[in-house]
């Protein structure tokens, strides 16, 4: 592309990016939500339960039916109040359990390998369900369950070839692995479709499914930037589940990148933290005070987080964001460089390697950061933040037609990397 054409594209889309935003949010809509004694009410239940199947455990420990009903609240009280303790508990709870029936019990596994996933242990997971195929556990879920781990450790074929070998393509549990497989591909609208498909079959069904599915709708309409869909459903999941803070948290973004109402996004953003314990809700209000130009209340959120997160019970959960405050410090860069390498090791997918490249990039290493991005990184995943990621480290190994056309693209995708990223990469554009 010729230079003069490249900057009036440029400066058309920088244009566009300033045009005053349609307001979407309305506090009337959620602000009944923002009541502590629907969360409370929720936790108190749940306690309740745990009270009531802890009294049946003690009378007959060797219950292993007593320990997953245990299992199951402990890992509830966990999705309510962020304890990672509870997951913990539940965990071992359904391990013990297991275990008591020499890992022969295929739903006991497949929880397992459930868990094992939300806690970043993906091998683990393809363990579990290696030894629920072993028990005879039942094909079809083995199959969606194989998808799941493969999916998260990079190995794309056995994750395709779980999928495909499943008869029935029309069940809900095919259909929003099938959505994920279309996303992962780069076709996100395929992938729209085919969840709304799905949420058809729930909406009259289950609380838990119609609010499960529909939140994630609600992130894949933003993702697509159809943020008036994305704030819909997340209102309709309220309106199911009224301590439903992830679709509070979903709001509270749109407050902030589209209606520019920074303070009212904090206010819901402290609401959801003094009811539960979402560490990465931490770095969402550093990111606004950073907007703010309030840099110390930036920094103490942040280390607020790698204190909290760098405690052992939280393994690789939050190793993502480590890398990325880690890569940006001076002095941290090789604990940056050294979990980004651990990442790999554990999983080699485009996404942990697009962390490792950045490393690289950060300490200076331009030559390994573009070995690795141009061989694993670009063309290979979708994600907004590897893409500006690839353009960077493109532009300084002299490729700077390549990260213009990456970088071009990637303003497309302002919503999802926020206001700090987008200035980034507005000076870089302006710079090659």
């Amino acid at each position: 592309m010729h230079t003069k054409y490249f900057f009036v594209a440029t400066l058309i889309l920088f244009l566009l990016s300033c045009k005053k935003q349609e307001k979407i949010t309305r506090s009337a809509d959620y602000e009944k939500y923002l009541n502590s004694s629907y969360s409370t009410n929720e936790k108190n239940s749940v306690a309740a339960e745990i009270d009531f199947w802890k009294e049946r455990l003690e009378t007959d420990t060797g219950s292993f039916v007593n320990k997953t009903q245990l299992a199951s609240y402990y890992l509830r009280l966990f999705k309510l109040d962020g304890n990672v303790s509870n997951l913990h508990i539940g965990d071992s709870l359904l391990i013990n359990a297991s275990v008591k029936l020499n890992n022969t019990n295929p739903e006991i596994l497949y929880s397992l390998s459930q868990n094992s996933i939300g806690q970043h242990q993906f091998v683990k997971a393809v363990a579990y369900n290696q030894a629920a195929e072993h028990s005879n556990g039942d094909p079809y879920t083995i199959r969606l369950l194989q998808f799941d781990a493969f999916m998260e450790l990079g190995r794309y074929a056995d994750a395709n070839k779980a999928l495909n070998s499943l008869a029935d393509k029309t069940t809900f549990d095919y259909q929003i692995r099938k959505a994920k497989w279309e996303d992962h591909k780069g076709n996100l609208d395929e992938a729209i479709r085919i969840m709304e498909q799905a949420f058809e079959k729930v909406k009259d069904k289950k609380k838990s499914l119609y609010c499960w599915t529909l939140s994630n709708l609600g992130d894949m309409y933003g993702h697509a930037g159809r943020l008036k869909e994305s704030y819909t459903a997340y209102i309709n999941v309220l309106k199911k589940d009224p301590a439903n803070l992830y679709c509070l948290k979903g709001i509270a973004r749109i407050v902030w990148l589209n209606d520019k109402n920074t303070t009212e996004a904090k206010r819901i953003l402290h609401f959801i933290l003094a009811q539960t314990s979402m560490p990465d809700l931490q770095l969402m209000l550093a990111d606004i005070y950073e907007e703010e130009g309030n840099k110390n209340a930036k920094q103490q959120l942040q280390q607020e987080f790698v204190a909290i997160v760098s405690k052992p019970e939280y393994g690789a959960m939050y190793n993502k964001y480590l890398i990325e405050l880690y890569a940006d410090d001076m002095g941290k860069q090789e604990k940056a460089l050294a979990i980004a390498q651990a990442e790999t090791n554990n999983r080699f997918t485009p996404e942990t390697c697009d962390w490792l490249s950045w490393s690289y990039y950060k300490k200076g290493e331009y030559a390994k950061a573009f070995e690795i991005a141009k061989a694993y990184v670009v063309n290979k995943t979708f994600e907004p933040d590897a893409l500006m990621h690839a353009a960077f480290i493109y532009a300084a190994n002299g490729e700077k037609a390549v990260a213009k056309k990456m970088l071009t693209e990637a303003l497309e995708s302002t919503y999802e990397l926020g206001p700090a990223a987008t200035k980034d990469i507005r000076e870089k554009l302006a710079s090659l």
